[in-house]
């Protein structure tokens, strides 16, 4: 019986570290979300908005590729930040629920 409560604020210390990292995964992935989004839709726009005077037609289908390839590149580093995010809510998540079992069971 005696090792019940010790349990119990293991399970309360495993909460608050999981909310923690969780915190700290959802500010690190808001943090660089704003970035992933200029880096699809800034370079190369502005490329051709500040070179269409000198460009020929074929280097817009090089453009159109450019930009392109980078939009499934951010989307790949965003798609992987948010996974990771996720995992870090879903394991707070069970942290809290293991908890408030326990605590219910005392």
């Amino acid at each position: 019986m005696q090792s019940q409560p010790a349990d119990v604020e293991a399970l309360r210390r495993r909460v608050f570290e999981a909310h923690a990292k969780a915190r700290d995964a959802v500010r690190a992935y808001n943090r660089a979300s704003w970035l992933r989004f200029a880096a699809t839709f800034i370079p190369v726009p502005l490329i051709v908005v500040v070179g269409r005077l000198w460009f020929v037609g074929w280097h817009y289908y090089v453009l159109g590729g450019a930009f392109f390839a980078v939009a499934l590149a951010m989307y790949a580093l965003d798609t992987r930040a948010a996974d990771k995010r996720d995992n870090a809510l879903g394991a707070a998540k069970e942290a809290r629920e293991a908890y408030r079992r326990a605590r219910a069971a005392r």
